[in-house]
């Protein structure tokens, strides 16, 4: 355990307790408001590579409290946490305080992704192996699948009857024709669906909407003609 503890190195290990112990901070109004970090955490040091008992357990406590007992190796913490300024401290399970991992204040900040793998470098030494990058939002969608299903020549037109599909006043599908079949994922959202001629003639028959459409939802749409020859978009949720 001497070397364990003499080692400067063994204060990287401290930062990987160090970041996962604030799981056990309640902090509704941080969360809710969305100040907050994405954390993964792994020990990884077999403590047989130092003489150790292989799980090298400890405890750690934060602001004097209790909060992570007995962490061993080869345990991993992934969670989202309020950002914040802790105070921690590692005790061997004896209770024996290891002041070289003693950390804090640490500040962490929100809108981070942070991986962090706590193993042994080329030298058999304890490190702290660090990955940061800003979190990318999490993109809520829906399946959709537009299928044109109208023959131009049961309305005297050219069997294509191509059109143009708009979505939110937009030209989403220029040219859609008769058989033609487009499938994407779209964010969860409001939307209206106008279909034109190509020389600009609206069909105010084949509009939908505006419509909220949830994440996670297959939404299938036809451009079809009803019973009297009149198109319309046909549309059915899964």
């Amino acid at each position: 355990m001497k070397n364990l503890l003499s080692s400067r190195n063994i204060l990287a290990f401290s930062m990987t307790l160090a970041m996962i112990f604030v799981s056990a901070f309640n902090a509704p109004q941080a969360l809710a408001a969305g100040n907050t970090f994405n954390l993964e955490v792994k020990h990884s040091i077999n403590g047989n590579d130092l003489g150790l008992p292989k799980a090298l357990p400890v405890n750690v406590y934060v602001n004097g409290n209790l909060t992570i007992e007995n962490f061993t190796f080869g345990e991993t913490v992934s969670t989202s946490l309020p950002a914040g300024r802790y105070q921690i401290n590692v005790t061997l399970l004896d209770g024996t305080p290891l002041p070289s991992m003693d950390v804090g204040p640490v500040s962490i900040p929100s809108g981070v992704d942070v991986n962090i793998n706590a193993r042994l470098n080329y030298k058999g030494t304890p490190i702290l192996q660090v990955l940061a990058s800003e979190s990318k939002p999490v993109v809520k969608t829906f399946k959709v699948e537009v299928e044109h299903d109208i023959n131009g020549y049961r309305l005297g037109l050219p069997e294509a009857l191509p059109v143009n599909v708009y979505i939110n006043g937009a030209l989403a599908i220029p040219g859609f024709e008769y058989g033609d079949k487009v499938s994407t994922n779209l964010a969860a959202g409001t939307y209206t669906i106008t279909v034109k001629l190509l020389d600009g003639t609206p069909l105010p028959s084949m509009t939908v909407g505006p419509v909220f459409i949830e994440s996670g939802s297959d939404v299938y749409i036809k451009a079809k003609l009803d019973f009297d020859k009149t198109p319309f978009l046909n549309v059915r949720f899964k």
